[in-house]
């Protein structure tokens, strides 16, 4: 039987599990969706779901799909697990909405799996019949309500890494288009200001500069003004002098979707104040 895992760990790839489900009653049709996307190296996930009246099983899994895709960071690599056969799914993914929905991806790897055979799975499928229950019944409270599924469904989430449910066929690639907004700090100029220090930093684009009480100070604070920038974006690259990469990774803690590496240019040696 083909494997199901994937065999990258790299932290630009996520892991997107989805579902979704409908149900009719009384002449009504109540469809409900849940995606997740994970990214196992930095414990980092995304949750989405939701409902609506009307449309159909095949609707509400295409719903699930393309949210999942959304979830992911512009340019990563996403690892998509669906229960959808595979024709479909490619189908789906081949679409207008679905070539919109993958657009910023920079690769994308579609598996088609067996349903409910792994926990995430297990869990969008329960989400997804959470969401569809509320519509049909709002007032039934029998069933556990969506703020607690998504709260529970978090804490698995940090918990867990990769999870690989049974495959019914090998991966199918898709190319994407976007990468990584590439970034060096180029250079770095130091000077004293008051009884502290500004740091500037150069890029391809307009300088960054901070005051701090000493240099690195003053570096990190002008660091993660640059990183609060570039983080909500998507991914980006960026190239920091090879003796600040510590004190950058430090600062780089709360963006995890800025990439840090050492440039093998040395910038000035920061000024003792």
């Amino acid at each position: 039987m083909p494997q199901a895992r994937f065999s990258s760990h790299d932290p630009d790839t996520w892991y997107v599990y989805t579902d979704g489900s409908a149900r009719t009653e009384r002449r009504q049709t109540f469809s409900g969706w849940a995606a997740r996307a994970v990214q196992p190296e930095t414990r980092e996930f995304r949750q989405i779901s939701g409902g609506y009246r009307g449309g159909g099983a095949l609707e509400a899994e295409t719903e699930a799909i393309l949210a999942g895709l959304r979830l992911v960071p512009r340019g990563a690599v996403a690892r998509l697990y669906s229960d959808l056969e595979e024709h479909a799914l490619l189908a789906v993914l081949q679409s207008p909405a679905g070539e919109a929905a993958r657009a910023h991806l920079r690769e994308l790897w579609v598996q088609a799996v067996m349903r409910n055979s792994a926990a995430h799975a297990q869990e969008m499928h329960r989400l997804s019949r959470v969401a569809e229950q509320q519509l049909r019944a709002p007032e039934d409270r029998s069933e556990e309500s969506l703020p607690n599924a998504v709260l529970e469904a978090q804490g698995q989430a940090r918990a867990a890494g990769i999870d690989a449910p049974l495959p019914r066929a090998e991966p199918r690639h898709l190319p994407g288009e976007a990468r990584p907004l590439e970034l060096s700090v180029c250079e770095i100029t130091y000077a004293a200001a008051g009884t502290g220090a500004r740091a500037q930093l150069h890029l391809e684009l307009r300088p960054l500069e901070a005051w701090g009480r000493d240099g690195p100070q003053a570096y990190a604070r002008a660091l993660r003004d640059l990183l609060g920038a570039l983080a909500p974006g998507g991914l980006a690259r960026l190239r920091v002098p090879a003796e600040l990469l510590e004190v950058s990774l430090q600062v780089a803690a709360d963006f995890r979707t800025v990439r840090l590496e050492a440039a093998p240019e040395r910038a000035d040696t920061p000024p003792d104040t």
